[in-house]
């Protein structure tokens, strides 16, 4: 009845358009033709049924001239007013990965080598500044966002003016200084609509114009007001923010978190949906505002409230229509998005300490280059996975079909403290503290002081940094103390657990290769002693020194540190003490640790690994010979099992993940330890062992259940918690 009466008083009225104007919006028919605006609430996830209102408005012939939007409708809306159809909408936001954006993970192919053997150890962190612990401002930067943002926006990077736009658009912010609303009207397009979704505690507030703001929901959750002020006659408002939910639904910290910021807004929507001449409201009872798992059934949940109302949208199309001076007004010209950027000139903003041509070998772009939006995201993600920057965003500036590519970096300025935990059933609970510092002596650098206490207690410093010869030339070092501690078996039987204390240092230079490749050669000296911890084997000695001249080369491009599912991890290492040292033993020393994961398919990965072993040219000192044993190195035998001067062992798994997070990997081993390398190796009956895992990967690493055995143990057990550091 509201509709009829509202078109039959447009039809009475549409040769006075001033007196239809809502009130502070003066105008005449000569100065303008009737606007027809639209006003999209926030809500989250469930913001995102607006696409599926705006697809059948589209199909009812719904014109829409100016658009306002606050959060997840700032989102929409500012696409939209860029001439995204609903479908292209949709196309995108069914493909974004929602979890990779707000969680900001950095994959381990965008981690530089020098950080990826760090990958998951911690599950506690916390940034260190002038001596003391600050708390996140939120628990998102935002990063990942405003480059997406960025991605879908690339033709209006220069659009300063939003209301230039092919769809003239605002969209709304709360200042958190004075908790006024902000009218975002004008700057950079990524930085308004992230500024209008910064749900505070969950993102991070963002300084635009001086004015440090979060998400507009917090006063204006729903601008109809504000579309008017963009000009528009009549107003078609759609509120997608999700139901209050009872007090029985709130189990979790997010839904106590979105309630309450929900509550605040239900009287300001209420007024502003009060100004509205067409209202819609979906049915969204059964999403949350994270319901990002639910995209594709909150845009049908949108799609169908629209429809129950289809007639009334068809017949508000044919009135509109008729009051326009121009009826049949030219479409809003279609967003196409670009697949190439040709880019021309590359500038840096924002760089104190890491040199440039450190950071241009990293993003891998250059000037007159032709890239890609993949080649693009990646070169960012690149430069953010250094672990160096808090932001790494971009904007591009055109003339013609040329780009100038700008970066901003946020250099980090804490420095952070970090804990790590790992539990075995056989050794016990070991516990990892590390402080990381940037920038300490020279740029670029890295400094890290580890602490580990429980099993193989080690205190030691590391410190890496990047030589400036060539832009990928590091410097790797470190000193410490460690245990080691070795079982030694009689066949079957444990004779003697063995505790070496060990102080080292060690110093490699050499080059890495695109986040996947590291090679070093250095020296190493270690200063240490033997002593018997239990058993009836005396093999104490007095403290050693050792001189080792070393080589090393890892490539790593595994998918993640938790249970992998794809991808290669190698390590060749070879260790020499000359005679021209003064070592009381001299050696040669090569070892091989070769890993592979091949994807069968998105659940099945079959697992194939190789550990070889020789030394050569004399006698090692006890713990420079080889192991193998454990969950870990060889199933079926326990740790330290299997020892010699020479080692062979191959395995073949299968890793099968059934439900979720939950693995289940069988597997089988075979190999042995010998006390030369000569053709008798093949000759020789290897041991073997099979096992079956059960593994569940967690936010706080896998925790994994393991069965074993061979014929020297039937039956083996262990459980762990956490990466092995």
């Amino acid at each position: 009845m509201k509709i009829l009466c509202t078109v039959v008083f447009m039809l009475l009225f549409a040769q006075t358009p001033s007196l239809f104007s809502a009130p502070g919006n003066h105008t005449t028919e000569d100065e303008k033709d009737f606007v027809v605006g639209l006003a999209l609430s926030g809500g989250g996830a469930a913001g995102l049924a607006h696409i599926g209102v705006l697809k059948v408005m589209e199909e009812a012939g719904v014109p829409i001239d100016v658009v306002s939007g606050t959060s997840m409708g700032a989102i929409v809306g500012g696409l939209y007013a860029i001439g995204y159809t609903p479908q292209l909408m949709l196309e995108e936001v069914s493909s974004a990965d929602w979890r990779f954006l707000f969680e900001e993970t950095v994959y381990r192919s965008h981690l530089p080598m020098e950080e990826k053997k760090y990958d998951g150890l911690f599950k506690l962190s916390f940034p260190v500044n002038s001596r003391r612990v600050e708390l996140p401002t939120g628990l998102v930067s935002g990063n990942h966002i405003i480059n997406m943002l960025a991605l879908l926006t690339w033709p209006y990077h220069e659009t300063d003016d939003f209301r230039q736009l092919p769809r003239p658009f605002v969209c709304i912010a709360t200042d958190l200084e004075t908790g006024d609303a902000v009218v975002l009207d004008n700057g950079f397009l990524p930085d308004a609509i992230r500024a209008s979704m910064s749900i505070p505690t969950i993102f991070d507030p963002v300084w635009v114009n001086g004015r440090y703001l979060v998400d507009g929901g917090v006063v204006n959750n729903l601008p109809v007001r504000e579309a008017y002020d963009l000009g528009a006659d009549y107003v078609i408002a759609i509120n997608s923010s999700p139901d209050l939910k009872p007090a029985g639904e709130l189990l979790s910290l997010p839904d106590i978190l979105t309630q309450t910021i929900a509550v605040g807004m239900q009287t300001s929507m209420m007024l502003q949906s009060e100004n509205a001449d067409f209202y819609i409201r979906p049915d969204l009872h059964a999403f949350s505002s994270h319901s990002f798992s639910d995209v594709n059934e909150i845009i049908k949940a949108g799609e169908q409230a629209a429809r129950t109302r289809f007639d009334e949208l068809k017949a508000l199309a044919d009135s509109l229509k008729q009051l326009r001076r121009i009826p049949d007004k030219p479409d809003i010209p279609v967003f196409e998005p670009a697949q190439r950027l040709n880019i021309r000139n590359l500038y840096f903003k924002g760089l104190e300490t890491v040199p440039e041509d450190h950071i241009r070998s990293i993003l891998q772009i250059g000037e007159h280059s032709t890239i890609s939006e993949h080649d693009l995201n990646e070169g960012l993600l690149r430069l953010y996975g250094m672990q160096r920057f808090d932001k790494v965003t971009y904007r591009l500036s055109w003339t013609d079909d040329l780009a100038d590519l700008t970066i901003f970096l946020e250099e980090q300025t804490a420095n952070i403290i970090q804990f790590g935990f790992h539990h075995n059933n056989v050794p016990g609970l070991s516990l990892l503290f590390n402080a990381t510092f940037r920038n300490l002596i020279y740029p670029a650098s890295t400094a890290r002081f580890n602490l580990r206490v429980g099993h193989e207690t080690l205190v030691e410093g590391q410190y890496f940094n990047y030589v400036g010869l060539e832009p990928r030339l590091s410097f790797y070092g470190s000193a410490g103390f460690r245990e080691r501690r070795i079982d030694i078996f009689d066949g079957r039987n444990r004779l003697t657990n063995l505790k070496t204390d060990i102080l080292h240092s060690e110093a490699l230079i050499g080059p890495l290769y695109a986040s996947v490749a590291r090679i070093g050669i250095g020296y190493r000296f270690e200063y240490f002693n033997l002593t018997d911890s239990y058993g009836d084997l005396d093999v104490s000695m007095d403290w050693t020194q050792l001189h080792l001249l070393s080589g090393e080369f890892e490539f790593d491009n595994l998918n993640r540190s938790h249970l992998p599912t794809s991808g290669h991890y190698t390590l060749l290492r070879t260790d020499f003490s000359p005679n021209f040292f003064p070592n009381e033993a001299t050696f040669g020393r090569i070892s091989v640790k070769w890993d592979t994961y091949y994807p069968l398919s998105d659940r099945i990965s079959l697992i194939q690994s190789l550990q070889g072993g020789h030394v050569f040219r004399g006698d090692p000192p006890l713990h420079y010979r080889f192991y193998a044993g454990g969950h870990r190195s060889f199933w079926g035998y326990p740790a330290d099992a299997i020892s010699g001067n020479t080692l062979l062992t191959a395995s073949t798994a299968v890793q099968y993940r059934f439900y979720d997070n939950f693995y289940i990997t069988p597997g089988i081993n075979a190999g042995d330890s010998f006390s030369r390398l000569d053709t008798d190796i093949l000759e020789t009956l290897p041991r073997w062992g099979w096992v079956a895992i059960l593994g569940w990967n967690t936010v706080i690493g896998p925790i994994e259940t393991v069965l074993s055995g061979s014929r020297a143990h039937p039956l083996l057990f262990e459980f762990q918690i956490g990466l092995n550091f």
